[in-house]
């Protein structure tokens, strides 16, 4: 696999990321002004939901262009990257508290996918 396709693969990951992180942090904002539990109206017309949507058009398309030119079994595994990095973004950005178990086990996935990215 060539650096130009992992960076790629890499975009992908990133954008998943973003898409998850953006959406989670839309419902809670929306819920948070309100007091009360989210409506989709209010989801659906707000900044965090477009930079979801957007994130997650690219994300799509990109993907497309990678499988492409890469067997599935070599793309696939680097999306387990999302399963590592949501929870570390989620706690830089979002507060939210990861226990030392889930430490470990993001260290395992990216353990494992670089072991079938080699």
């Amino acid at each position: 696999m060539n650096i130009i396709i992992l960076l790629h693969l890499m975009l992908v990951v990133l954008l998943g990321t973003t898409a998850n992180l953006s959406l989670k942090y839309g419902l809670y904002i929306t819920t948070s002004t309100n007091g009360t539990r989210t409506s989709i109206r209010n989801l659906l017309f707000s900044r965090y939901f477009l930079i979801w949507f957007i994130c997650y058009t690219f994300m799509t398309i990109l993907w497309l262009y990678v499988l492409q030119t890469i067997p599935l079994s070599q793309a696939f595994p680097v999306l387990g990257l999302m399963y590592a990095l949501i929870p570390i973004a989620s706690h830089y950005f979002l507060k939210e508290q990861v226990i030392f178990s889930q430490w470990l086990g993001i260290g395992i996935i990216i353990a494992g996918v670089i072991l079938v990215v080699h």
